[in-house]
């Protein structure tokens, strides 16, 4: 197989938790030797780029900031200035905030008073309930859209457990206000044809490798380029034998991706 991009998930493919997953160093530094480009995407917007970036290199794994790593955090802002909205409330950490009010108006707290563009919502590690009140009382009383920064339901962490994400934030919201969020990172397509435009390369020349089925897979899947699904992180085999839309392979880790472009 032959491939000069490769879109890489972090969480459960790269590493889990503190770990870095076995062979993976060794997977890079083979990409590196063979002038193959690639790019960590992360849906998860509790954390800003450098926060990444920190991680591959204390890992050893050769990256640059601005060219190897991309995420759910940049897909919104550029989606809502294509939109032109100004003024959101948001759900996140304080990293996402701080991204978002460089560009936009960002409302603190419910009133009637005010008058919102969207609600944003992202995967929150700060979560206070008030929060969730307050989004869920904008989304109700004006006719605004409801972003979300990705919809995944759990983070995999060490030790085959999760922690619940930026989905399950979604669900409560959309069952409190009855709008369902526009989800902008993975599965939707258009992070993968912007870095397909971005590294010049065909859909046909990228590879998306990810351990999550509804996210990492489908959005290979809905872009129609090629996917490895690896078995270290969320899914099982299981999983992906009642899942209906199937990766192109599947492996049990990202050590096994050099033989794969061998």
């Amino acid at each position: 197989m032959h491939k000069k991009l490769i879109i890489f998930d972090m969480d459960g493919t790269v590493y889990l938790g503190k770990n870095l997953i076995d062979g993976a160093k060794e997977t890079f530094e083979f990409l590196n030797d063979n002038h193959i480009e690639y790019v960590f995407f992360t849906n998860n917007s509790s954390h800003d780029l450098e926060f990444y970036y920190d991680k591959m290199k204390a890992f050893g794994i050769k990256c640059d900031l601005k060219h190897n790593f991309y995420s759910s955090t940049e897909v919104t802002i550029s989606y809502l200035l294509d939109k032109g909205i100004k003024d959101i409330y948001v759900i996140g950490n304080k990293c996402l905030k701080d991204k978002l009010v460089k560009h936009f108006n960002i409302v603190k707290e419910y009133s009637k008073d005010n008058k919102v563009d969207a609600v944003v919502c992202g995967f929150s590690t700060e979560l206070v309930y008030q929060e969730l009140k307050d989004a869920s009382l904008y989304l109700q009383t004006q006719d605004i859209p409801f972003i979300a920064t990705n919809g995944d339901y759990r983070c995999p962490i060490e030790d085959g457990l999760y922690i619940p994400d930026c989905g399950g934030m979604c669900e409560w919201l959309t069952h409190t206000s009855g709008k369902k969020a526009t989800v902008l990172g993975k599965p939707n397509p258009e992070i993968v044809y912007y870095l397909s435009k971005k590294f010049n390369v065909s859909l046909d020349d990228i590879l998306v490798v990810g351990d999550r089925l509804y996210t990492d897979i489908l959005v290979g899947v809905n872009a129609n380029v090629d996917t490895l699904c690896v078995l270290s992180g969320e899914s099982s085999q299981k999983d992906i034998d009642s899942y209906p839309h199937k990766p192109t392979f599947i492996k049990p880790s990202i050590k096994s991706l050099i033989d794969l472009l061998k």
